[in-house]
């Protein structure tokens, strides 16, 4: 294995070893979906356990005081456009939001892994996260 590979697998395996640990939850198998699945099927194995089913968000557990944010207001929150850009982003892990200081996992990550760096393929998957979560918007 290149060193490349041995630094993601070991970044995947801190950041899901973590998450699992945190939540005090059983462990569970991350499901990888292929990139030509939809948005909404890439949502609600990615994103609805923590933003929840219909993008609102959901309170983290009892031992945090923060609250996931609302997905839905993401346009509202920025002067009524949707932040394409800034979404993207912060799936792909470009952004660090500080409201995801250390809780979201940066998907861009196993996104590059899975495609095995085809740029293209990671590309699409964010593109459908993101064209889904702008279709969650509020009106």
């Amino acid at each position: 294995m290149r060193l490349r590979d041995l630094l993601l697998l070991f970044i995947l395996f801190v950041l899901f070893g973590g998450l699992a640990a945190k939540a005090q939850a059983p462990s569970r198998k991350l499901v990888i979906l292929p990139a030509s699945a939809s948005g909404e099927e890439m949502y609600a194995t990615y994103c609805a356990s923590c933003h929840g089913w219909d993008g609102k968000g959901v309170r983290q557990a009892a031992t945090s005081a923060a609250t996931i944010p609302d997905l839905t207001t993401l346009a509202k929150r920025n002067g009524g456009r949707f932040p394409l850009m800034l979404v993207k982003d912060a799936i792909r892990g470009d952004t660090r939001l500080v409201a995801h200081a250390h809780d979201m996992p940066i998907w861009g990550f196993l996104f590059q892994y899975v495609g095995e760096g085809n740029r293209a393929e990671v590309d699409l998957r964010i593109d459908k996260l993101t064209e889904y979560l702008k279709s969650l918007q509020a009106k």
